[in-house]
């Protein structure tokens, strides 16, 4: 007999729920037909498997491991219909994006915005991730077009430069040091300085700054402020509770509310790569909105570099 979705929906629904009734509560059927597609199933599989005790359908251990088995089909069934529907999608017009999370607030918005103006009939989905999520999504065909942090090398994926730009201090209104033109590392040892979470690189790179600039290198090991994401680090900076060091296409987010830009005297270089799936033909949506992207990136860094500069 061979083994149908509807009799792996029903063992599924009376293996979470335990009674027959319930499950067909839950998948809109009757008790009956809950009973006859477990027999089914049973009958299908050669395997018992469920024992019959005070009302409830009690799981048998054949029923655990092939419910293992169960999950992976429904997993893969969902993994069919999430295909089917990107492929309708991409019928009439659909582009998959995914962006480091420190460009997911405002870049990518701003980005977008400049993009739709030329595209409205297109649906977008955007997804910030880990950029080694970034890289896995993008080989497997997952996302058409991404930005990651650092360079970014891997099988089916083709990647070119996006951004090799200094970061900036991030510093809040009022700030003693926000009348400098320049902020040197001395500076930046001198005070509170908000860090990203220790697995960064470009953390380990400013704690290495700092320590070889403070006249007490030891104060260095005390309390320390430590956020995920740069966007993080600029909101903490915004309220007063450090300088923040970040990339500056970040750090224009936060200058509505306030935050104030300062170049550093040792430049500190934010690289980030642009991905494309590299086993693809024509992709007419993700050419042009990696032209928008690089249009909007010069646009936003010479913002900032402006910005640096005000008194």
């Amino acid at each position: 007999m061979r083994i149908t979705t509807a009799q792996l929906d029903a063992f599924s629904a009376v293996l979470d729920l335990g009674t027959a009734t319930a499950a067909a509560s839950v998948l809109n059927t009757s008790q009956p037909s809950i009973t006859r597609a477990i027999k089914q199933l049973e009958d299908a599989t050669g395997l018992v498997l469920f024992n019959r005790t005070r009302g409830r359908l009690v799981p048998t251990p054949d029923a655990r491991d092939l419910a293992v088995a169960v999950r992976e089909n429904h997993q893969g069934m969902l993994r069919i219909q999430e295909a089917a529907k990107g492929i309708r999608r991409r019928r009439v017009g659909h582009l998959r994006i995914a962006c480091l999370p420190a460009f997911a607030q405002g870049f990518i918005a701003r980005a977008l915005l400049d993009f739709l103006a030329g595209h409205p009939h297109v649906s977008v989905f955007v997804r910030p991730l880990a950029s080694a999520d970034i890289r896995d999504a993008v080989s497997k065909g997952l996302i058409d077009i991404a930005i990651a942090a650092y360079d970014v090398e891997a099988p089916g994926v083709h990647g070119t430069r996006f951004t090799e730009c200094a970061e900036v201090a991030a510093l809040p209104p009022g700030h003693p040091l926000a009348t400098r033109s320049g902020l040197t590392p001395v500076d930046l040892a001198a005070h509170r300085v908000i860090r990203l979470a220790a697995s960064d690189p470009y953390r380990t790179r400013l704690d290495t700054l700092l320590v070889g600039a403070s006249v007490d290198p030891a104060a260095l090991n005390g309390p320390v402020i430590e956020v995920e994401t740069s966007a993080g680090a600029c909101a903490l900076a915004t309220e007063g509770v450090g300088i923040a060091v970040v990339n500056p296409l970040t750090a224009l987010d936060f200058v509505p509310t306030g935050l104030v830009l300062r170049r550093l005297t040792q430049t500190l270089p934010f690289v980030t790569t642009l991905l494309r799936p590299s086993q693809t033909g024509k992709a007419p949506l993700a050419d042009a909105f990696a032209n928008v992207l690089a249009a909007r990136r010069d646009i936003d860094l010479a913002r900032a570099a402006r910005l640096c500069d005000d008194d």
